[in-house]
């Protein structure tokens, strides 16, 4: 099985607002989906490999969308038995979606009920910066491929793209600044 993970920006770095259902996003996302299709695709073909698992960190952005966009996928594959999808959920810590907003939270809990396989990198309660972190490297030790969606700004994004990179991880960025 080929595993695949996201990182990606939240909705500040992604100029977009809180809105994932807005024009901006929905743009966005079918880029964002099409790339997804074609690394599918790819894997498919040249790795000779059908069964696919996605890895997610389930945060607000780019995490969400990329999981609503694999839900999808994942149904279709099933109808076309064209591969076998996996959607893992790894959370960073258990109140993740403790401070926001409650549409949300709501999609974050949906996620949660749809995935096949949830991970609690720490099973302790409360934020910390670290443990973002901690989930990010999880994400990449246990993935072949890495699709950042990443400007190429600093922050948690960039940090797990060059952590992939000292692991040697195929990347593959999506630059959400010339969408």
């Amino acid at each position: 099985m080929k595993t695949i993970c996201f990182t990606g920006h939240r909705p500040d770095k992604l100029k977009r607002g809180y809105d994932l259902e807005s024009f901006s996003y929905q743009k966005l996302r079918g880029i964002l989906r099409n790339k997804i299709v074609e690394v599918i695709n790819d894997i498919i073909d040249n790795q000779n490999e059908k069964d696919i698992k996605f890895i997610f960190g389930g945060a607000i952005g780019i995490d969400q969308l990329a999981f609503s966009i694999c839900e999808e996928l994942k149904q279709e594959a099933k109808e076309y038995d064209a591969c076998k999808i996996e959607l893992e959920l790894a959370i960073p810590f258990e109140k993740q979606a403790s401070k926001w907003y409650e549409r949300d939270g709501d999609r974050y809990e949906l996620q949660k009920q749809h995935a096949d396989i949830i991970t609690f990198v720490d099973t302790v309660g409360e934020y910390h910066p670290a443990k973002i972190q901690i989930r990010n490297k999880f994400m990449v030790n246990n993935s072949g491929i890495v699709i950042a969606v990443w400007n190429g700004s600093k922050g948690g994004t960039a940090n797990a793209v060059n952590y992939a990179k000292k692991q040697s991880k195929e990347i593959i960025v999506i630059d959400p600044d010339d969408i």
